[in-house]
C-alpha cells in the first residue's frame, strides 16, 4: 500500500484544522478570507503589492493540483503562509479561524 505524502500544512494540527474548514466554504467566502490573509501577511513581511499582482496574473490552475489551487487568491493566500514564522503563521490562523467558523455558523443557521 502506498503511503499517502503529508501537505506541508498538515504537520501542524491547528494549521491542518484551519485548512479544513477553509477548504468547507463556499468559494465566494474562500476567495474574501484570502485576499483579507494576503493583504495581512503581506503587511507583515513587508511585501511589494505590485510582486503580488504579478503573481495572480502569471498564476496557472493547470500547474497545481491541491484543492486551493483552483482560484489564484485563495492560492497565494496558502502560499504565503509559508513565507511567515511560525508566530505570524499562529497569528494569521488565530485571526481568521473565528471568521471561518461564523461562515461555517452561518451557513448552518441557513438549513434552518
Amino acid at each position: 500500500m502506498r503511503k499517502r505524502i503529508q501537505r506541508w500544512y498538515e504537520k501542524n494540527e491547528y494549521l491542518s484544522a484551519f485548512m479544513n474548514l477553509m477548504q468547507d466554504l463556499p468559494i465566494e467566502k474562500q476567495c474574501e478570507i484570502a485576499i483579507d490573509m494576503i493583504i495581512e501577511a503581506s503587511n507583515m513581511i513587508d511585501r511589494d503589492y505590485t510582486k503580488i499582482i504579478q503573481e495572480v496574473a502569471t498564476f496557472n490552475p493547470k500547474d497545481f493540483k491541491r484543492w486551493y489551487d483552483k482560484n489564484p487568491n485563495i492560492h497565494l493566500a496558502i502560499e504565503s503562509l509559508k513565507d511567515l514564522t511560525e508566530e505570524q503563521r499562529d497569528y494569521i490562523v488565530q485571526e481568521f479561524t473565528d471568521k471561518i467558523l461564523n461562515s461555517h455558523y452561518i451557513k448552518i443557521e441557513g438549513l434552518n
